[in-house]
């Protein structure tokens, strides 16, 4: 004869139940996801929309006492400018005013596009003088800095970078 022991109640897990914890894995896995793909969409698609890739930009880069040295040999060139992006800005805004005026009037308009161009175009002339005025202060090496410097900006891939001994673009690795 054998004698039967009732069974006793298995003892309870502490702690979550199953269905929680599954949830809570599900949710930080999606979370980890999403966090990744955004940085990695910033990594790709980031260069800094707020930093120039011209030579003005890149002299910032310069040691301090050779940045002082071209920007006082173009200081007076860079104070032109001034009055010039006071124009554009003035004349983007009349482009605006016409836009939303009531009643459209559509050759005020145009005329307004008309002065945003060429003061863009005015702007951009003597942008252009500046920035051959700061080329010419520049030494070989730091106009070949440059080069190497733009890439840089524009993250992964070079994006038409140049090699700057042979002015074609790099050979892939």
């Amino acid at each position: 004869m054998s004698v039967e022991t009732p069974a006793l109640p298995l003892p309870r897990r502490a702690g979550l139940p199953r269905g929680v914890k599954v949830a809570l894995l599900t949710s930080l896995a999606l979370n980890a996801l999403f966090i990744g793909g955004l940085a990695s969409a910033f990594v790709r698609h980031n260069p800094p929309a707020a930093v120039p890739n011209n030579i003005g930009a890149y002299v910032q880069t310069l040691p301090g006492d050779r940045r002082r040295t071209i920007w006082s040999r173009t200081g007076d060139a860079r104070k032109q400018m001034q009055p010039l992006r006071l124009e554009v800005r003035q004349a983007r805004r009349e482009v605006l005013n016409a836009l939303v005026a009531e009643p459209y009037d559509k050759s005020r308009f145009v005329a307004a596009e008309n002065k945003l161009i060429e003061a863009e175009q005015k702007h951009r002339l003597r942008q252009r003088d500046l920035l051959a005025d700061i080329a010419e202060t520049l030494t070989t090496d730091e106009r070949r800095g440059y080069i190497r410097w733009r890439p840089a900006l524009r993250g992964p891939g070079g994006n038409g970078a140049v090699d700057v001994e042979t002015q074609s673009p790099p050979k892939p690795q």
